[in-house]
Formats: C-alpha cells, sequence, structure tokens
C-alpha cells in the first residue's frame, strides 16, 4: 500500500473511533454505567489483581453469582491497574478498533484491493453490535471479537501456533462465545474442505474448544446456585407447556435435562415458535427485530450459501429460546456475534461476483445496510430497557446529566478505601471495588451505603418510588447515620455498636 492510501485508511479509522469513543466515555462520566456489568467485572478483575485466579463468588459480592469462565479478564487487567474503570473501559474501546485492524488486514489478504478492505472495515464499523456494546459498561466479550479476524488471517497464512493463540482469546471470552464456538469452527471446515491439513486444525480446534467448554464449566460456574446460573433460563422448557410457564399461568419446574432436550428434540413446531414469536405481550417485536436487523446488515448473503446461515443456528437458538427478554434483541453485547462474522461472511459471499460490479454492489450495499441498521437500532428500537440517551451522541442530551461527576467523586472519598459498601447500580462503578461490594438495596454487612438523588435511570431492580422510600426509611433507621447530602449525593454511615 502507498502511503496516501495508508491515511486515508487511517483517516477513516479515527473517525469512527471518534464517534465510538463519543458513545462510551461520556456514559461512565454521566453516572450511565452499572453493577452489572462494569462494577461486577472490576471486582473480578480486583480479585484477579490480589492474586486470585478463579474470583470467590461470595466473598467480594456478598450473594451467589454465575461467573463467566473468562480468561480475557487478564487481557484487561494491566488497563484496570493502571487506570481503574476508565482504563477497563479504554481497553474495550481499542478493542473494538483493533478488531477493525483485523478486518482490515484480513480483507487486505484475502483481496490485495486496499479499498476492499476499506469497505469491510466500515462494514464492521457500521454493525449495531460495536454502537450496543459502547452504550452499556464494559463487557469481556470485547477480548474475544478480535481474536476471530486474526485467527482466520493467521490461519489461512498456516501460521497454526498465532491462529490458535487467537482462537483461544476468541473461545476464552465467554462460554457462549465456546459453545458458539465449537459449532463454528466445524462448520469451517465446510470452507476450507480441500485442504486436509486445515480441516485436520480446525478438527482439533473443535475438540480443544469442547474441552474448554467442560474445564470451564468445572472451574467457574460448577458451585453456584441454580438461579444464579444462565441454564436456568432455559429451565421452563422442560415442562411439557413452556409457554404457560413463560405467561405465569404455570410454576417453573425442576431443572431437567432430559426432558429439556426431548422437547427441543420431539416438538419442532414449539421450538420454531419460541425462535419467533415472544410468548408476553411485552416482548412483541423484539425478536423480529433481531432478524430484520441481521438481514439488513449484510446477513442476506445466507442467500447465496446456506452454510452461513447455519453458522448462526446456535446464536439464534440461546438468544431467542432464553426466558430473558434482554438476551433476545440487539441490546448491549448480545449482538457481537452478528457485528464480528457478518462482513467476513459478506466478502465471502461477494467474492464469487469477483470481477464484475456485482461485487462491489454487495459491499456497498452491506455498508449502507449496517449503518441504516445502526441509526434505527440507536434512534427507534423495539427492544426493551434501551435508553437512547446512552447512544445518540449527535444529541446534546447524550453529553448532559444531572449528577456532578467532580463533586460527587470528591465525597465518595469520605468512603475508606476497605469499607464495606453498599452502592446504586450506575454509582457502583465509580467507587473502587472491595471485599464486600454491593448493589443496593442489597446492604448485607456493609458500612457505607452510597445513593444517587434524582436517578430515574439507576434505581434498578426497584422503581423510582420504592427507591425514594428506602432513602428515606434508611434516614430515620437508628443503625444508620447520613454524612453526606448534597449535589445529588447521600452518603449512610452504620453507627458503631
Amino acid at each position: 500500500m502507498k502511503l496516501w492510501q495508508k491515511g486515508i485508511v487511517a483517516a477513516v479509522w479515527g473517525g469512527y473511533m471518534t464517534i465510538m469513543g463519543l458513545i462510551t466515555f461520556p456514559n461512565h462520566y454521566n453516572f450511565r454505567t452499572y453493577f452489572y456489568d462494569l462494577a461486577f467485572s472490576l471486582g473480578i478483575l480486583e480479585q484477579h489483581l490480589q492474586g486470585y485466579i478463579i474470583p470467590e463468588k461470595k466473598q467480594m459480592f456478598g450473594f451467589p453469582v454465575a461467573l463467566h469462565a473468562s480468561p480475557s479478564f487478564y487481557v484487561a487487567l494491566p488497563f484496570y491497574a493502571v487506570g481503574g474503570a476508565w482504563g477497563t473501559l479504554i481497553f474495550q474501546w481499542l478493542a473494538i478498533g483493533v478488531t477493525a485492524v483485523g478486518i482490515f488486514l484480513y480483507a487486505y489478504h484475502r483481496t490485495q484491493q486496499w479499498v476492499v478492505a476499506l469497505l469491510s472495515m466500515m462494514h464492521f464499523f457500521g454493525m449495531w453490535g460495536s454502537y450496543s456494546l459502547l452504550s452499556f459498561d464494559w463487557h469481556e466479550v470485547c477480548t474475544g471479537i478480535f481474536g476471530i479476524p486474526f485467527f482466520l488471517l493467521f490461519f489461512e497464512k498456516r501460521k497454526y501456533f498465532l491462529a490458535a493463540l487467537f482462537w483461544a482469546f476468541f473461545i476464552g471470552a465467554k462460554e457462549t462465545f465456546a459453545i458458539w464456538g465449537a459449532w463454528l469452527s466445524a462448520c469451517l471446515t465446510f470452507f476450507y474442505r480441500e485442504d486436509r491439513q486445515k480441516v485436520r486444525f480446525l478438527g482439533l480446534t473443535t475438540l480443544l474448544t469442547l474441552l474448554w467448554i467442560g474445564v470451564g464449566w468445572l472451574l467457574y460456574l460448577k458451585g453456584g446456585s441454580p438461579e444464579a446460573s444462565r441454564a436456568h433460563l432455559y429451565t421452563y422448557l422442560a415442562d411439557p407447556d413452556p409457554i404457560a410457564v413463560l405467561q405465569g399461568r404455570k410454576p417453573l419446574p425442576e431443572h431437567n435435562t432430559l426432558a429439556l432436550l426431548r422437547n427441543l428434540l420431539t416438538r419442532p413446531q414449539l421450538v420454531w415458535t419460541l425462535l419467533f414469536e415472544s410468548p408476553t405481550p411485552e416482548g412483541v417485536g423484539i425478536k423480529t427485530e433481531t432478524y430484520w436487523a441481521f438481514l439488513w446488515s449484510g446477513g442476506w448473503v445466507g442467500l447465496t450459501n446456506p452454510i452461513f446461515l447455519l453458522v448462526y443456528a446456535p446464536v439464534f437458538l440461546y438468544k431467542n429460546l432464553s426466558a430473558d427478554l434482554q438476551l433476545w434483541g440487539t441490546l448491549t453485547q448480545y449482538s457481537m456475534e452478528f457485528a464480528i462474522t457478518l462482513p467476513i461472511f459478506l466478502l465471502w459471499g461477494a467474492l464469487r461476483w469477483r470481477g464484475t460490479r456485482y461485487f462491489w454492489w454487495a459491499l456497498g450495499a452491506g455498508i449502507i445496510g449496517s449503518h441504516a441498521i445502526a441509526y434505527e437500532m440507536i434512534a427507534h428500537p423495539y427492544s426493551k430497557w434501551h435508553i437512547p440517551t446512552r447512544s445518540i451522541f449527535w444529541h446534546s442530551k447524550h453529553y448532559c446529566s444531572h449528577h456532578n461527576y467532580a463533586k460527587i467523586h470528591k465525597a465518595l472519598k469520605l468512603i475508606p478505601r476497605e469499607a464495606r459498601v453498599s452502592a446504586c447500580t450506575n454509582l457502583a462503578p465509580h467507587i473502587p471495588p472491595r471485599f464486600g461490594y454491593y448493589e443496593f438495596p442489597y446492604i448485607g454487612d456493609a458500612e457505607y451505603v452510597a445513593l444517587l438523588r434524582n436517578n430515574p435511570e439507576g434505581t434498578w431492580p426497584l422503581n423510582p418510588q420504592e427507591y425514594e422510600k428506602k432513602i428515606v426509611d434508611l434516614s430515620h433507621d437508628p443503625h444508620w447515620e447520613k454524612i453526606y447530602d448534597k449535589d445529588l449525593l447521600v452518603i449512610f454511615r452504620r453507627k458503631k455498636p
């Protein structure tokens, strides 16, 4: 590539990264990051920093949680050690940029055309998954996504050690990535079936991925309560009438893996219904919105080669068969599987028309479609719990807040570094994690409670009225004393016996 060509690529990359930064960093400054997932992840990073290889499930948070089998936390650890919450968010932002570079390098390797590589990179930057990831907290999947393009790059160059390293980044990010990864590596053998060496490598990759799923379960998830594990989201499928369970007409059955599998394998009409329709009124439109966004962002390439659609079968199954509405839709990190792979698959599909105008039309359609859908997902989504102020980077309200960052952080210094503390969900990421780090209204043995006033978006799991009542109750509780109440921040300290 010539110098001026590299300059254009760098300018486009920098422009998109500026937009990505304008989404994620103002959110944290304006108290729009939350206990789940940023503060929770900071707690895990803090445990790793103190020498815990496997985080203690109860010691820090005070209640049972399901921890992801995620060595990717170690990749982010240097950023956390230097910059705390801000360093962790910078790592996530840079991970998106590194992924974009990987897309460019891979597309350039396949085509030897810098314009094609640039268009593929722009397609990735237009994917709604990147915007939704950055508009809500921090997620360990940001490490996994950059593994895919680099894995393919080194795999096709037969540099198998580096390919295996980046594959490890991918499947190590999250257990669902590992489950999908085993399927993905098996499907990739179809595309490289004429090269025995590559097929053998992919077969080994599939086996090692399955092994990692078992190891991850034993090390991280086993021993957690069923209520804290993601497995409970599919327990309803063990009932003879799963839809009645979701609608509240029948109680949730005991978890029964055999009954669950029997329903999935013998009742295809039930699975088909749940994949496309919401059993409750509040979820209407969420699943179909996801399919719509998938198709417009490049999923239509599956019409040219059905194997592309087959690759996503596990993704749609574990998304849409879940009992959690949030997993169905386009929010947070739940669209990153599409964001990273659709630009690659669209390139593969377009290459069949290389040398004709249809090749450029396909790439252009991917870019236009992904950007159009990203705008729609930000401005007019169906997904529940979407808060537009988190992602509308072009509007002034995205950069405004009732809460003064500097004054609140100065007041938070009243809380000793090692004291156990309970905080409302959007204040917790601004308090350094420690053993005894709780999400209000859980207080447990906390010595301090820190809450934001005028906080309608940060009262979860309480509604705003319940949240305000809790503040009043604490103000009159003889076991607590109010030590700070201004700048829309109130801090309570437990009285000593």
